[in-house]
């Protein structure tokens, strides 16, 4: 089962044009906040739970895209056919995203960021018929501003992978 990924604040650091130097998710850079902002929406939008509250944040059309582990998602149709079975299963999610790092550079953006995922999957296909599952792992966001205001163009999420339990060498 492929999962989002979602977010509270985090730390970042971002260039806005050659020969500047960093500045935190707190800067003065209005860009760099406004970046920071769009990706903690994103995660606050996963958590609601509800894709209509994710589609205003994402570029329109087929031109947004979302590759999660073996998911390719081209275009906002793409993406919810993808999601919408999955949030369906969930209860009470919550997604955060930390240490989010993003740089600016006229109308474009990019950042990296780590992620953690906390749901409980509803479905009687599992024993007892609620299954928690908790994930984490890193991101990277494409941010273009659209009139005016910040949206996500591309998402490339990565799960960390699950560690091993008991001991022995790996």
């Amino acid at each position: 089962m492929a999962l989002l990924v979602v977010g509270g604040a985090g730390l970042a650091a971002a260039h806005e044009g050659e020969g500047q130097k960093p500045a935190g998710a707190a800067s003065s850079d209005p860009n760099t906040r406004a970046v920071v902002g769009t990706l903690e929406n994103y995660a606050r939008a996963i958590t609601s739970n509800d894709l209509s509250q994710i589609k205003p944040l994402f570029v329109p059309g087929d031109n947004f895209s979302y590759f999660e582990g073996t998911f390719v998602n081209i275009g906002w149709q793409s993406y919810s056919e993808h999601m919408a079975p999955e949030m369906k299963l969930f209860d009470k999610p919550s997604y955060r995203l930390t240490d989010i790092r993003p740089f600016v550079s006229g109308d474009l953006a990019y950042a990296t960021f780590a992620w953690a995922m906390d749901v409980t999957v509803v479905s009687d296909k599992v024993e007892g018929g609620r299954h928690p599952v908790s994930m984490n792992g890193m991101g990277t966001a494409v941010l273009s501003r659209v009139d005016g205001q910040w949206k996500i163009r591309h998402l490339h999420t990565a799960r960390a992978p699950a560690k091993r339990d008991g001991g022995g060498s790996h």
